[in-house]
């Protein structure tokens, strides 16, 4: 019983540490869904239509977008971090060729 009860304790302080602490595994499986915040419920980002959303990497998207007129237009999405815990979405647009970033 008494094991039992150790067991259940130490499970549970480490469920509260990982919900708390800055390596939360929900929050890393819900990397789109944080990226869909900056673009409207309409489907456009920075007034154009989004085509694509590419992941690239941890916290790096690369978004195809088309304007008005059929140009496609490239964006780098990027969530850069202030601390361990704060960070908050950077836009680039893509301005390289042949797609160089």
């Amino acid at each position: 019983m008494k094991k039992l009860l150790i067991t259940s304790s130490v499970v549970i302080v480490l469920l509260v540490i990982h919900l708390l602490g800055p390596c939360n595994v929900f929050l890393e499986l819900n990397e789109k869904n944080a990226l869909t915040e900056l673009i409207s419920k309409d489907g456009s980002f920075k007034g154009n239509d989004v085509i694509t959303i590419d992941y690239r990497g941890s916290d790096t998207y690369f978004v195809k977008t088309e304007n008005d007129e059929g140009k496609q237009i490239n964006f780098i999405v990027m969530k850069e971090y202030i601390s361990m815990m704060n960070g908050h979405w950077k836009v680039f647009e893509e301005t390289s060729r042949e797609n160089f970033f």
